[in-house]
């Protein structure tokens, strides 16, 4: 049965604006982060860092990513209670999904390395954590970055050249069904909701467009295996908490793990519908999910049912002697009407357990290094990063800049090789070894760590 899409929008709508106080004193600290963009023009964005005022200084942090968390949301409530500081981007656009993959990364980036500086936040205790797009940043910061906590991606997108090329699959079942309405009726945005066979990917597909024009400006395989987090496994350096659902329309499961994707569709998706990345013309390691990627020997798979009661929270099952953690809410298979989920009444996804049994230990414990992040770090210390290109002369003050990038590298070298000198020198040796081209940004990182 079809929903009332003119109904659902108006609930959606009255959530978003029902007022939650905050559960007691919190300050609410707003920064500007200036970053260099793709262009080389200086541009900034705001940040939001609630602080709770009860607890002990430094305080764990718990930073959002891509999208804003505003302040009637429950989770942030969570976290609150629990003593922790959040970030989160206020002023939220929709155009910077179009930016995923570069502005909006770099000032992600940015953001975090801002936060982590904050002189009352404790740095080994930082936490990423993002759903959907921002699940997708999740995992790119975490791809980035030494020296996080943990990260946990809710729905997040783990193949970006499989995601695009599936929503623009999907969406061509909906302009099939757009184009025998008249143009008053086109210019009706609930109508066309409620006409096309697939409508909240109708809904947001314009807004990730310009991620699929640059898809087909350049398809050269490599620049988005660097975009894909499942492609960038090798330079996770700490534990990631996946969680998502089998029903998922808009970032299908296939691209986590292809052990829990139904194998016959739903009966409300039209003929011809595609959701399998074995279904599109992708190349050999793009087709590979994130488990497939991950090392076996240090990834927890588990399938468990969703809360039935309206407003019950989902709580994530996790093993912490893994490294990184798939959690998969049994469904069913994907519908029609779907989104990143089925039951809209349900509560917050839980995962409140995982941060705090990771807070406890710090990234001092949960860090390590590996050959493929160090190689990654040496190439934006010598500005010749392809995920954050380092500008020069422009301004080196403003992250984005090769100063800025180069200090950032020697910043989280230099904590994580405090604790671990072995570690770094061996990973140094080894990379020195494989990678000739970044002898003497390696030489010079080795120098000025004084290993």
């Amino acid at each position: 049965m079809k929903r009332d899409i003119r109904k659902m929008m108006a609930l959606l709508s009255e959530a978003n604006v029902k007022e939650q106080d905050l559960p007691f004193s919190v300050e609410k600290r707003d920064i500007e982060i200036p970053f260099i963009s793709k262009n080389g023009t200086v541009r900034r964005r705001p940040l939001r860092i609630y602080v709770p005022e009860t607890g002990p200084t430094p305080k764990p942090l718990v930073f959002i990513a891509h999208y804003e968390m505003p302040e009637n949301d429950a989770t942030l409530n969570l976290y609150l209670r629990k003593g922790w500081a959040v970030s989160t981007p206020i002023d939220f656009q929709s155009e910077y999904n179009g930016n995923l993959i570069d502005d909006d990364l770099i000032f992600n980036s940015a953001a975090l390395s801002a936060v982590r500086k904050q002189p009352d936040m404790d740095r080994t205790r930082i936490v990423v954590s993002g759903g959907s797009a921002g699940g997708y940043m999740t995992q790119m910061l975490s791809v980035l970055h030494l020296g996080l906590c943990c990260s946990v991606s809710f729905s997040g997108i783990t193949n970006i050249l499989f995601n695009m090329k599936y929503l623009q699959s999907a969406n061509e079942h909906n302009k099939e069904i757009l184009e025998t309405l008249t143009a008053d009726e086109r210019k009706d945005f609930i109508r066309c909701l409620e006409v096309i066979p697939v409508p909240i990917i109708g809904a947001i597909f314009g807004q990730f467009a310009p991620i699929l024009a640059k898809i087909q400006e350049n398809s050269h395989c490599e620049i988005w295996k660097a975009l894909s987090p499942s492609c960038m496994a090798r330079c996770f350096t700490g534990p990631v908490l996946f969680s998502h659902f089998t029903s998922d329309l808009l970032v299908p499961i296939d691209q986590l793990t292809k052990r829990f994707t139904y194998a016959e569709l739903d009966k409300s998706l039209p003929d011809g519908f595609r959701i399998r990345m074995s279904e599109f013309p992708l190349e050999e390691e793009l087709q590979r999910s994130m488990a497939e990627m991950l090392p076996a020997g240090d990834l927890f798979e588990h399938l468990c049912p969703p809360p039935q009661t309206s407003g019950e929270n989902f709580k994530l099952s996790f093993d912490l002697s893994k490294r990184f953690n798939i959690l998969v809410f049994d469904e069913g298979n994907v519908e029609a009407e779907s989104g990143h989920y089925k039951k809209m009444d349900l509560g917050s996804i839980d995962a409140t357990a995982y941060i705090q049994a990771q807070l406890q230990k710090s990234s001092r414990e949960t860090n390590w290094l590996t050959a493929g992040k160090l190689a990654l770090m040496a190439e934006r210390y010598a500005g010749k990063g392809f995920l954050i290109p380092g500008q020069a002369g422009i301004d080196d003050t403003v992250y984005g800049s090769v100063a800025m990038n180069s200090q950032e590298i020697l910043e989280e070298l230099s904590e994580f090789g405090e604790l671990h000198p072995e570690e770094l020198a061996d990973t140094l040796r080894t990379v020195m070894t494989a990678r000739p081209d970044l002898a003497d940004a390696l030489g010079e990182i080795k120098n000025r760590l004084l290993i």
